[in-house]
């Protein structure tokens, strides 16, 4: 069937059904968040079965890290230069450039091309993560199906973060968090006539998302609460967060031109791939989007750090688990620049949490190793309540989106008792990162 029959079709079942121009862009709001919620769950069934494939996780030394980063980069590469001659338009940055100079207008190919590239080089070892994709794929949704029935600018806009929106909430079972994004990312302002459509997109995407995929949240954390008296430890934490968020940055300011000097994009492709192969072999939590890894640490499970690693033997060892920690809170940036620099496509989301749950984890063993907390009359930290907090405190340090961190491990650990120190943490993290240094990741790509 054509295309404008297709219109017609639904033209004419408009005028039957009396639709006024609000519902009908409600009704429109409902299939974006449709749309998006698919493509997510689609997009992260295909990344964890490349990681199955390859049995990532199991317990001892895995060779296969070493080359399949390479082989994810190359696909990426081959697919982007010979589909979309060397151009992609990578990141949520690209989405914000498009909003504020095209009026929200996205290519097509951007419904699909960056799940393609993504799902190869996240799935097999890039070490990037899948959130920025998806939102760039829901966005590319709401663009085009505004543009298929001749929307205005503003409306276009915000069907776009409703894409936006559906793609976070369907990868997190995060809807709040979801709607949040868009609102400080992409629309930059808040009006309750932007909040009922984003709402409306992102609670459809969460249904999809629990009925195709995961159930609900992303991560569990077992937890009762907090204890008043940790009170300056989460103070000490949001200011050890804010100032890794600074090093993040800065790092990303010193890697993002690793490999510049290199024009062919097949041999730039090979060279960063070998290259984040091999870190990725030596410090295997640095795979992928981390989020196994995450789960370990809320687990308190901290020997699985040494899966697939050649230091396996010594996963008893708490100093080798510190000095293992310390390599990955040092190398993870650089292997996500690399990743990127190399033709990779993937985002800074999932990086940002990863890091945020390992320095938080980093500082809670070491306070309960040394029996820091008796100064203040605690027997031991809760260390889960620490790591999910951290990961508040540094995504909100790094994108500068306090809310957006907030409800997202809120909802995506159900950790809703944490509310008090994820505000906390959150905040003054992004205030200590914002004094800084005001240009958030987003900006500076």
């Amino acid at each position: 069937m054509k295309l404008a029959s297709v219109m017609q079709m639904i033209s004419q079942w408009r005028l039957k059904l009396k639709l006024s121009p609000n519902n009908f862009f409600l009704l429109l709001c409902v299939v974006v968040g449709l749309v998006a919620g698919l493509a997510a769950v689609a997009l992260k069934r295909a990344t964890e079965g490349l990681e199955y494939l390859l049995q990532v996780y199991e317990r001892s030394g895995n060779w296969v890290l070493l080359v399949s980063p390479v082989i994810g980069i190359l696909l990426a590469t081959t697919y982007v230069w010979i589909f979309r001659k060397g151009k992609l338009g990578r990141g949520i940055s690209n989405v914000v450039e498009n909003i504020d100079t095209k009026g929200g207008y996205m290519e097509k190919d951007k419904m699909y091309s960056h799940m393609i590239t993504s799902s190869f080089t996240v799935g097999l070892g890039g070490s990037m993560g899948l959130e920025a994709p998806i939102v760039v794929t829901g966005a590319a949704f709401g663009s085009n199906i505004a543009s298929l029935f001749k929307l205005t600018d503003e409306e276009r806009v915000l069907l776009l973060a409703c894409g936006a929106s559906a793609g976070i909430s369907a990868i997190f079972g995060a809807p709040i968090a979801g709607v949040l994004f868009s609102i400080e990312v992409l629309l930059k302002k808040f009006s309750t006539v932007h909040f009922v459509p984003l709402l409306i997109a992102s609670a459809v995407a969460s249904v999809i998302s629990q009925l195709l995929y995961h159930g609900g949240q992303i991560f569990y954390i077992f937890t009762q609460g907090w204890d008043i008296k940790a009170l300056p430890f989460y103070l000490i934490l949001s200011i050890i967060t804010g100032f890794y968020s600074l090093y993040v940055l800065k790092s990303i300011t010193y890697s993002a031109n690793l490999l510049e000097g290199i024009k062919n994009p097949y041999k730039k492709a090979l060279i960063g791939g070998i290259a984040l192969g091999a870190m990725v072999f030596l410090l295997p939590p640095l795979y992928g989007e981390g989020y196994h890894t995450v789960q370990m640490l809320l687990n308190s499970d901290y020997t699985r750090l040494f899966d697939s690693s050649l230091l396996f033997n010594f996963h008893n060892s708490k100093y080798v688990l510190l000095l293992v920690t310390v390599a990955i809170l040092l190398l993870k940036i650089f292997a996500t620049q690399l990743t990127l620099s190399a033709g990779g496509n993937g985002g800074f989301f999932a990086p940002s949490l990863f890091m945020g749950s390992v320095i938080g984890f980093f500082y809670v063993y070491s306070v309960n190793y040394f029996n820091i907390g008796k100064i203040i009359g605690i027997e031991k930290l809760n260390e889960p309540n620490f790591i999910a907090v951290a990961m508040a405190g540094l995504m909100s340090g790094v994108m500068h989106t306090p809310l957006t961190a907030i409800f997202l491990i809120a909802e995506a650990t159900g950790g809703y008792t944490l509310l008090v120190p994820l505000m906390i943490v959150s905040s003054f993290s992004y205030l200590l990162t914002k004094y800084f240094h005001p240009q958030s990741i987003y900006q500076k790509h």
